[in-house]
């Protein structure tokens, strides 16, 4: 027993460390809850119940580690892709595509371009998708 606290006082110091344990003490609360539910049911033998709960709480726990969605881009970001593919805002998807497939041609790295101007081309044309 003494060595199981000394194992979580040493896991809690090093989650503190790493940052992760202030943002995330809710969820790891939970997550030693259901650890100790898991311990206790297959201490009586319990098995298909602890296999249960063990499924559950992982399923939980990667629930909650979706990507959240991006930030919409600033006014600034936007006028800023426009000018790089040079469209309106009124511009259709469509537009975009063929106002990127226009300036890759010529800003690609094997048409003499460089690969930072292709990658800021591409990255425009992906903002003002995704903002459509």
């Amino acid at each position: 027993m003494i060595i199981a606290i000394l194992l979580a006082a040493g896991l809690a110091w090093w989650l503190h460390k790493e940052g992760v344990l202030l943002p995330n003490l809710k969820r790891l609360m939970i997550l030693g809850g259901g650890g100790i539910l898991i311990a206790r049911l297959l201490e009586t033998g319990q098995v298909l119940f602890a296999a249960a709960a063990a499924g559950a709480l992982a399923a939980w726990w990667f629930a909650g580690k979706r990507k959240k969605p991006a930030p919409l881009p600033a006014p600034a970001e936007l006028a800023e892709a426009r000018a790089v593919l040079g469209v309106a805002p009124s511009d259709d998807a469509a537009a975009i595509n063929a106002a990127w497939r226009r300036v890759i041609a010529q800003v690609h790295p094997d048409k003499g371009g460089t690969a930072d101007l292709a990658r800021r081309v591409t990255a425009a044309r992906d903002l003002l998708l995704a903002r459509r």
